[in-house]
């Protein structure tokens, strides 16, 4: 007769299974979570949209609707932390986040390069270093690192790690990246290459910076928020704000798929 093993008791298993299930929640619960942050986000962005006005602030130097998905992740934290907390991914060594924040800015820079370079063949004259909304350039870059940083918290910081915890990674970055895409809803009203245009370059954009932020929440925020800065300031310094005229949206859009992909190719080959 075979002796049945025996099952393990007492008050450190029940501990054991009591912080299994807490960290696993189930699907309609995590699911509310998600929706929770999307709507609160809508809501704080039509209450930063109404603001706008109200600070005196020029949006064309700070959007406070950047600030909308902070605003989402902070008040579905405070309702769910101690179901969302265990969720969260452990931080990597700062070796790492300084490889990622490498293969970010090398990223940058080409996209950069190359914007300018395509759109100084296509005929529009580049900007360059000039005042935005009565703010100096200096000071528009600052506030545009506060503004990046603002959005990723939400997206890069807390949508796609709490994804990752259900799907695939690489799904997690799309969804993410598609939610970001159509959360700019300003993009979609100038005609259907304009939009099509946007849509491409903002997956591209949320591959690269999804793919490239690994470990905690603030270390992804870090790598994304770095990123998501030098995109807007280079993209400023090619078209100022025409960037969503064509031909800018269409050269952004093929550049970011270009370098995207490029980035996360040497990436590969080089952890191999």
């Amino acid at each position: 007769m075979i002796a049945q093993p025996e099952i393990p008791t007492g008050p450190a298993v029940d501990a054991v299974r009591t912080e299994q299930s807490t960290s696993a929640p189930s699907g309609r619960i995590f699911w509310t979570f998600i929706g929770t942050f999307v709507l609160t986000t809508l809501l704080g962005s039509v209450a930063m949209l109404a603001l706008q006005p109200v600070s005196g602030i020029d949006p064309a130097a700070l959007s406070l609707v950047q600030f909308a998905p902070a605003l989402g992740a902070l008040t579905t934290w405070l309702v769910g932390r101690t179901v969302l907390g265990p969720l969260f991914p452990a931080p990597v060594s700062t070796r790492q986040v300084r490889d990622n924040l490498g293969y970010i800015v090398a990223a940058c820079l080409l996209l950069g390069l190359l914007i300018a370079g395509a759109t100084a063949l296509a005929g529009p004259d580049l900007v360059g270093p000039v005042a935005v909304g009565g703010v100096p350039f200096v000071a528009f870059v600052v506030v545009q690192f506060i503004g990046a940083t603002g959005e990723e918290i939400g997206w890069r910081g807390f949508l796609q790690p709490l994804l990752e915890t259900r799907m695939r990674r690489f799904a997690a970055i799309a969804v993410t990246g598609a939610v970001w895409a159509l959360w700019h809803v300003q993009a979609y009203g100038a005609g259907p290459v304009v939009a099509v245009s946007f849509f491409v370059s903002a997956m591209a954009f949320a591959t690269l910076l999804g793919a490239l932020g690994t470990g905690s929440c603030w270390q992804r925020v870090l790598v994304a928020a770095v990123g998501h800065w030098l995109i807007n300031v280079g993209i400023y310094l090619t078209a100022g704000d025409a960037t969503r005229d064509q031909p800018q949206i269409v050269i952004t859009a093929l550049g970011a798929v270009f370098v995207a992909a490029a980035t996360l190719a040497v990436r590969s080959l080089r952890a191999r």
